[in-house]
């Protein structure tokens, strides 16, 4: 034991130079803490564990050691308290508690668009009619595609307002959660006209700039829409202004199952090319101009222009979670070129982890944090360890090469380079799609083969011309040139998604799994001893959790509206009702299930109706009143379930899964998995 601590004690200390890196991690931790918790703790105990800790360092202030211990824990403490404190500054009495049809209005905050193409507003300060009533920030959905308001108009309408939305299931994404953390209080749709009115009080100088920005992007949109056809305008107003509401769904599916995804939210991808395009732009006319060469250093200015264009697009592009994280490592990378130093370093993607966490903590639990970090620091790992080898086989070890053995040896270089990153960044990224999306793309590598050198020699330089032609009113050509490029990248995830099994089906892996896979990947990819191979210990057991995980035997939504249960092939099998689309897609797609086909879903009916059953295929009987499953679960026509013949309240649970363990049922309850937190309901700070 003494030998096996002293072997990490050596290790640990020849690591000095990537201590460092390890800070967002710890500083991550803390946050996620604090969304592990089943309720909320007081700001007071944490306020006094941090006094705790200072008196504790000041006390043993000359033990190394120890203090070092400290400096650890401390990290994790920042981190749980910075999200701490930001949940309990939204927390207040607004929004709604049930769905209620009122009279709304407010300022427009920001100008959207649904999934059906229609326009979206998200209003501030939104009062009832006698404005005695704070509703807070709300999303309404209007009826139509378009309408003559702006970012920071006041409007009043009639709308039905409904609560921020729980689970659907236990371990279902907390669509209450993002949305309080977006500021939201409710959300619903207008069922009257939308009329303008006179606001209360001047926006501060920071909203009139937030104004101005979101109606460049909304007039930016409405144009690229009124020169390209709806699917390429679609596409392109996402990886040009980030608004990714009117693309339709068949479209997002394709993407999804071809693993192009990635290129529909504005992120590293996007970024990175316009930055450099402009940076390279830039040289070239400096470059055409001999005078002006000679007596200026056309790589510092480039990187200023390239700054300022980056600076231009995180804002017209809405400054998303990917964006943020892109733009701060882009400025890392051109101050790196301004000052002469190396840029791109785990270092780099260190420190914009960390400002990323700090300011936003709770991106911590998104997937698209999650994602675009893991796939840059795989990548950054991976250059890490083998950069010399590639920059050997380029020179050719110091030996002549001929023009044409050059030109072969970049091509190839090019190619394989698109596939291994890909393939890098594809494993490094698949523990959290399988977890999130319970989806694995099989065809990625063949799709980004495809589709990459489309969106790196047309789309990108074309999107850059666009943006610096429109103001003179010239960018009608350039945005044709982008949609033919986005009409070609459609055409190939459209056949990258037709491919069998494109978009594989899997079971969500449990919490515990994806945690270890994490762990197991930083400790790979930022420490370099040998002791980082430990890691693969940890990936090993995150990636076999998959194998506890099963299909529950019964699912109830939270009014009893909606039951499913599990066929004699482990199958989910809806019973038939109304509505409640969304729900039933989250239960399938949880449980790697598709809808049932035409005889099947004949054949529930009739069963559902009482007129047929089939034991061989489901174990279900019913009558006018119930359905009976494996003669312990009782669902009642009226929206009533009864447990081994004990009523059961789904209100209360918000829904749950059941397991049928022989003569045990487990329970697991949304409200038990959810606990009882700020978003959920009322907390008081």
């Amino acid at each position: 034991m003494y030998r096996f601590l002293n072997n990490i004690s050596e290790n640990f200390n020849k690591e000095q130079n990537r201590w460092s890196l390890w800070v967002p991690v710890l500083f991550g931790a803390g946050i996620g803490i604090y969304f592990l918790l089943p309720g909320e703790i007081s700001i007071w105990w944490s306020l006094a564990l941090i006094e705790l800790m200072i008196v504790v360092a000041v006390w043993f202030r000359y033990n190394t050691g120890f203090l070092t211990f400290l400096a650890i824990f401390s990290m994790a403490v920042l981190g749980f308290a910075d999200i701490q404190l930001k949940a309990a500054y939204l927390n207040g009495e607004k929004g709604i508690k049930t769905e209620e049809k009122l009279y709304v209005s407010g300022r427009i905050e920001k100008i959207g668009f649904n999934y059906r193409g229609n326009q979206r507003l998200i209003l501030s300060d939104a009062t009832n009619f006698d404005r005695n009533r704070d509703l807070g920030t709300v999303r309404v959905s209007l009826r139509s595609k378009s309408s003559p308001f702006k970012v920071g108009e006041c409007v009043e309408m009639v709308a039905q307002l409904m609560p921020l939305s729980k689970p659907v299931l236990p371990g279902g994404y907390q669509f209450d959660r993002k949305a309080y953390f977006e500021g939201l209080d409710a959300s619903g749709y207008a069922i009257s006209e939308v009329l303008p009115i006179d606001c209360v009080g001047e926006p501060s100088f920071s909203n009139r700039f937030r104004y101005a920005v979101d109606e460049l992007r909304g007039r930016i949109i409405r144009h690229i829409r009124s020169v390209l056809p709806p699917d390429q305008a679609s596409v392109t107003a996402a990886i040009v202004a980030g608004e990714q509401g009117v693309i339709s769904r068949k479209i997002i599916q394709n993407y999804r199952d071809s693993g192009l995804a990635h290129f529909l939210s504005i992120s590293g991808l996007h970024m990175t090319m316009i930055a450099g395009l402009m940076f390279f732009l830039v040289r070239l006319i400096i470059a055409f101009v001999p005078p002006l060469a000679l007596r200026c250093d056309s790589k510092k200015i480039s990187a200023v222009f390239a700054i300022l264009i980056s600076v231009f697009y995180l804002f017209v592009s809405g400054a998303e979670i990917p964006a943020q994280r892109a733009f701060i490592m882009n400025f890392i990378v051109v101050l790196g070129i301004m000052l002469g130093r190396r840029a791109i370093s785990m270092k780099t993607i260190s420190l914009a982890a960390l400002l990323v966490l700090v300011f936003t903590p709770q991106a911590l639990i998104g997937a698209s944090f999650q994602m675009s970090f893991a796939a840059v620091i795989a990548l950054i790992a991976f250059y890490e360890k083998y950069a010399g080898s590639l920059h050997r086989f380029l020179s050719g070890n110091g030996k002549e090469q001929t023009l044409l053995l050059k030109a072969v040896k970049i091509v190839w270089v090019y190619i394989a380079g698109i596939l291994v990153s890909d393939l890098v960044a594809s494993l490094a990224t698949m523990p959290f799609a399988v977890y999130h999306f319970n989806k694995i793309s099989v065809y990625t590598t063949l799709a980004n083969l495809l589709a990459g050198p489309v969106i790196g020699l047309v789309i990108m330089p074309f999107v850059l011309t666009a943006l610096l032609l429109m103001p003179l009113g010239l960018d009608y050509w350039p945005l044709r040139l982008v949609g033919w490029g986005i009409g070609l990248v459609n055409d190939i995830t459209a056949y990258v998604a037709s491919l069998p099994n494109a978009g594989y089906q899997v079971l969500s892996m449990p919490l515990w799994g994806l945690l270890f896979i994490v762990f197991g990947g930083l400790w790979l990819c930022l420490w370099q001893e040998a002791w980082r191979k430990w890691g693969w210990l940890l990936v090993a057991a995150g990636l076999l959790s998959i194998f506890t995980v099963r299909v529950p035997d019964v699912i109830v939504d939270a009014e009893a509206d909606l039951l499913a249960v599990k066929d004699n092939q482990g199958e989910l099998v809806i019973l038939p009702s109304r509505g409640n689309y969304f729900a039933k897609q989250m239960w399938l797609e949880k449980t790697a299930n598709k809808k049932l086909g035409d005889k099947e879903n004949k054949l529930i009916r009739k069963i559902y109706k009482g007129a047929t059953v089939d034991k061989k295929w489901l174990d279900l009987e019913c009558n006018d009143e119930y359905c009976l499953y494996k003669g312990r679960i009782k669902y009642f026509k009226d929206h009533r379930l009864e447990v081994d013949g004990k009523p059961f309240e789904a209100s209360q649970a918000a829904g749950a899964v059941f397991y049928l363990d022989g003569e045990e049922i487990n329970v697991k309850t949304v409200r038990d998995d959810i606990g009882v937190r700020y978003w959920n309901s009322a907390v008081s700070k």
